[in-house]
C-alpha cells in the first residue's frame, strides 16, 4: 500500500530535494517559530534543565556541524520513575503487539519464541504523565524548534530494550544493529535518553560524525542501505565514529539522517528511551499500537 510515509520516502530520498523543500517549508514558518520559541523560553522554568536563550545557539551548531551530541541527563528520580515503569508495564518482543510479555518473563519468553530475544519494545509510552512532561519540556522543544526551523510535531516516544544475546543476522539488521541512517521526515532529531548505565559491555549507542552533511556513500533510489563497520571507517576515519557511553539518564542529541548504529550488548542489558520530533507525522513511526489488538503471550 502507498501511504504518504512511502511517498515521502521516494519523492525526498536525495539530500539536495529534501534540503530544499524544508528550507521552504522553513521560510514560510518564521513567524510560528519566534512565536513557539518565545513560548518557551517563558515556560523554561518547568524544564529540568537551566536554559536561556544564548544557550541553545551553541547546540543547534554542533548539532549541524555533527550530527549529534551529549545533551543535559534526566534527574535521577526520574530515571528511577522510568525504571519502575519497565518493571510495571508489557513490552513487546520484537515490536510484535503480539507477543507482549513482562520483564521478569523474559526467560519465558524466549522460551516459546524459541529464540534469544535481542529487543523488546514497549507501546504508548507517550501516555504515561511523565514521559509525556519530558515530550513536553521547554529546554528539548527549543532545541527541537531551532533546528528544525518550524514549530516541532512529536513523532514518537519510544521505549525499548536490548538484551545481551547472541544475535542473529536477521535480528540484528532488523533492529538497527548495523549502520544506517533514518529517513524519517524532511527534517527531525531525536532525544534518546539511557535508562540503564551503558558502558562497552551494556551495548552503546555509536554515530558517525558529520555524516550528516558529508556524504561518502551512495545508496539506491528509494531504499536506505545498511553498511559494514569497515566500509564507515574507510569512508569517514576510526576517529569519527563516537561510541555513546554514560549511566542513566544520560541523553544524546541526534539527527538520525546522521550513519549510526545500537551494538548488540556483551553481558548487561540497556534500556533506552527516544522522544522523535519533526516537521510532519507518519502512523508507521508513531510507536502507538491498538490495545485491542495487544497480548500478553507468556
Amino acid at each position: 500500500m502507498l501511504t504518504k510515509y512511502k511517498i515521502m520516502r521516494g519523492l525526498f530520498k536525495r539530500r539536495a530535494i529534501r534540503t530544499l523543500a524544508w528550507k521552504i517549508v522553513a521560510y514560510f514558518n518564521k513567524g510560528r517559530l519566534e512565536v513557539f520559541c518565545k513560548e518557551q523560553l517563558r515556560r523554561k522554568h518547568d524544564s529540568f534543565v537551566a536554559f536561556d536563550i544564548d544557550s541553545i545557539a551553541p547546540v543547534i551548531a554542533e548539532l549541524e556541524a555533527s550530527g549529534a551530541m551529549v545533551g543535559p541527563s534526566l534527574p535521577r528520580e526520574v530515571v528511577q520513575y522510568l525504571s519502575e515503569y519497565a518493571e510495571t508495564h508489557p513490552c513487546f518482543a520484537d515490536r510484535d503487539q503480539t507477543k507482549g510479555f513482562y520483564l521478569k518473563d523474559r526467560a519465558k519468553a524466549e522460551e516459546s519464541l524459541g529464540k534469544e530475544l535481542l529487543l523488546a519494545q514497549y507501546f504508548d509510552a507517550g501516555e504515561d504523565a511523565v514521559i509525556a512532561k519530558i515530550a513536553n519540556d521547554p529546554y528539548i522543544l527549543s532545541i527541537a524548534a531551532r533546528y528544525l526551523k518550524v514549530p516541532p510535531k512529536l513523532m514518537s516516544v519510544n521505549m525499548w530494550w536490548t538484551f545481551p544475546v547472541n544475535a542473529s543476522a536477521e535480528d540484528k539488521a532488523r533492529h538497527a544493529h548495523v549502520f544506517h541512517f533514518d529517513l524519517d521526515d524532511l527534517k527531525f532529531v531525536k532525544f534518546f535518553f539511557y535508562l540503564t548505565d551503558v558502558d562497552d559491555q551494556a551495548g552503546p549507542h555509536v554515530f558517525v560524525k558529520t555524516s550528516n552533511r558529508v556524504i561518502k556513500y551512495k545508496t539506491p533510489m528509494f531504499r536506505s542501505r545498511r553498511f559494514t563497520d569497515e566500509e564507515i571507517i574507510a569512508g569517514y576515519g576510526a576517529d569519527n565514529v563516537i561510541k555513546v557511553l554514560g549511566g542513566a539518564g544520560t541523553c544524546l542529541i541526534e539527527d538520525t539522517i546522521t550513519v549510526h548504529k545500537g551494538v548488540t550488548p556483551v553481558s548487561r542489558a540497556r534500556l533506552m528511551l527516544q522522544f522523535e520530533y519533526s516537521i510532519n507525522t507518519y502512523s508507521e513511526i508513531s510507536c502507538v499500537s491498538d490495545r485491542n489488538a495487544q497480548k500478553i503471550f507468556v
